[in-house]
């Protein structure tokens, strides 16, 4: 195998070829097992898997470990980061959407604007200071690091605002009725 690699690594395509033949099914196995896991098309999984490896064929050490073993790795690595990027963009805010009904959402904005008064006035500042945070679109990690403080303590600070407009919603309900 290593001396199919140092051949491909010279641009030869009949060794690129004959790599491309040996890496396929490990490929196409590991692409067709992360589609199952994430419903993401294999294909387009596949696609990345073969960037990658023909990506990090010239920097392939031949004398260091396995290099097959270093091009599946690196298959496996783009991947991950096309699954963590395709996860990135179904989790996007939709700033373009428009409702059809702008008077509900009017209402329902005044409403979550008066329990947000409310909440504010039951928070801490640390818990005000995180809340701002993720309102502004910063990921936990981010928050902690601007907070000089760690993710689990955003986590723990923005489960007691959680708790806090619960219990709001619940008074507001029992209110109601």
């Amino acid at each position: 195998m290593r001396a199919l690699i140092a051949a491909a690594q010279t641009g030869c395509t009949r060794s690129r070829a004959q790599l491309a033949a040996q890496l396929r099914p490990r490929l196409v196995s590991m692409a067709r097992y992360y589609a199952r896991r994430s419903n993401v098309d294999s294909d387009d999984l596949l696609q990345e898997a073969w960037c990658a490896v023909f990506e990090a064929l010239p920097e392939t050490r031949l004398h260091i470990g396995s290099p097959q073993e270093y091009l599946l790795r690196r298959a496996r690595w783009a991947i991950l980061d096309y699954l963590k990027w395709s996860l990135r963009r179904q989790m996007a805010p939709l700033d373009d959407y428009q409702g059809e009904d702008v008077r509900a959402a009017t209402e329902a904005e005044t409403v979550l604007r008066l329990a947000g008064d409310k909440l504010a006035d039951q928070m801490t500042p640390m818990q005000q200071n995180v809340l701002d945070l993720l309102i502004a679109g910063e990921s936990c990690t981010s928050a902690a690091d601007r907070l000089g403080c760690t993710t689990a303590n955003v986590s723990y600070h923005l489960g007691q605002v959680r708790r806090q407009m619960q219990g709001l919603f619940v008074e507001e309900a029992v209110a109601a009725t």
